[in-house]
């Protein structure tokens, strides 16, 4: 009887650790603004290769107005009215942010720095 006890715990067990692996999401955040030139110069540099990147499979990207985040409540996330900020989002929680864009390579070394710790 102990045997089957301990069978069913093992069981109980993997079945949690699944749930809280499909629960977990990742995901990247992009606060936008619609005028916002840098915006609509990271679109045209970066916003185009992303979705083609290994980066975005484990990372896909959201997009969200800034007028729309300061009601957005999906993640405890601290607010900002900067454009365009990046929110990396690992398991639910913030894992880190980049705030404004300068260049492409700027901006995935600032990516690698986030991802990789």
């Amino acid at each position: 009887m102990k045997i089957f006890f301990k069978i069913f715990l093992f069981i109980i067990t993997i079945y949690f650790s699944f749930i809280n692996i499909a629960s977990a999401k990742n995901e990247l955040l992009m606060v936008t603004d619609k005028n916002c030139i840098f915006c609509i110069v990271w679109e045209k540099e970066i916003g185009k290769i992303y979705p083609k990147t290994e980066i975005s499979k484990r990372f896909p990207i959201s997009r969200i107005e800034v007028k729309d985040f300061v009601s957005y409540k999906k993640y405890n996330l601290k607010k900002t009215d900067l454009t365009p900020t990046f929110i990396f989002i690992k398991n639910n929680r913030e894992e880190g942010r980049i705030e404004g864009s300068t260049n492409p390579e700027m901006f995935w070394w600032q990516v690698d720095e986030i991802i990789d710790n």
